[in-house]
């Protein structure tokens, strides 16, 4: 088992796809009544993309996955059919088994971050293990691949971030970029191909050191970051234990003031590679 500030061993490249030794952990932070071990890192966790829960199922079943996606369609109150995104890929039905309710995002075209288990989907065993009534509007997923979500999270871009950022201001998120800075051991910039801008979305708070010479993120790489978007605040540096002093502060205060700040719980490389 891996402890939350250990080296994450390196990822392998199938089909478009990292799979295998994922490792990360999502904090208890993501949702109220979803939670996680935030002091270790999970082993068999894997960031996979939705075509590889559909067509993958057996080698995946009972193992923890985490996928990013647009929701194609809520079905009842709990279930949420999770477009895929590849050429003939399968669409996934995600359900909400927990308490917290999860509002689906404004713009239809903003994905969602899911992670969970990956599941045979049978109604009566679900019902019976979570305790939860299913109606007939699930009829159809009967025996399909589901992923029974242990946390969701609303997905922008980096630019949908930094050109709204009030509607993500104290929200959890899961943020795909690229990354272009890496200012200290634990704070970078994000970047995405087409954005055309120079300063990028400020992310601090990173839980393993990034200049490490074994880190497996790099310059250019393109990531996944988990946490909570917060105004910015020359406070939220001087809190984040990052090496910097009040000069230095004081120039990244002038470049993000009008920016969100994303208050990293996590990162890890995405499950896409570059185009």
């Amino acid at each position: 088992m891996l402890n939350q500030g250990d080296s994450v061993p390196l990822w392998t490249k199938r089909t478009g796809t990292y799979l295998g030794a994922i490792a990360f952990a999502l904090a208890a932070l993501l949702l109220p009544g979803c939670t996680t071990d935030n002091e270790e890192i999970q082993e068999g966790k894997t960031n996979v993309t939705t075509e590889d829960v559909a067509e993958n199922t057996e080698d995946i079943i009972g193992k923890e996955v985490t996928i990013r996606n647009k929701v194609e369609r809520q079905v009842g109150d709990l279930g949420y059919v999770v477009q895929a995104d590849e050429l003939n890929g399968e669409s996934i039905l995600v359900l909400n088994v927990k308490e917290a309710p999860f509002d689906l995002p404004q713009e239809q075209e903003m994905p969602i971050q899911v992670t969970g288990e990956v599941a045979q989907f049978v109604i009566a065993d679900i019902e019976t293990e979570y305790g939860v009534e299913l109606g007939d509007e699930y009829a159809e997923y009967e025996n399909q691949p589901v992923i029974i979500a242990e946390s969701l999270a609303l997905a922008p871009t980096p630019e949908d971030l930094a050109e709204a950022p009030i509607d993500y201001f104290d929200k959890v998120i899961a943020v795909e970029g690229d990354v272009r800075d890496i200012y200290s051991p634990s704070a970078i910039s994000l970047f995405e191909d087409g954005w055309v801008d120079d300063i990028g979305v400020l992310v601090i708070g990173i839980n393993r050191n990034l200049e490490a010479e074994d880190s497996v993120v790099q310059e250019s790489e393109r990531v996944v970051v988990t946490g909570v978007a917060r105004k910015f605040d020359p406070k939220l540096l001087e809190d984040s234990d990052l090496g910097w002093d009040a000069q230095k502060i004081e120039e990244f205060g002038s470049r993000y003031v009008d920016r969100p700040v994303i208050v990293a719980e996590d990162i890890f490389p995405s499950a896409v590679d570059n185009k």
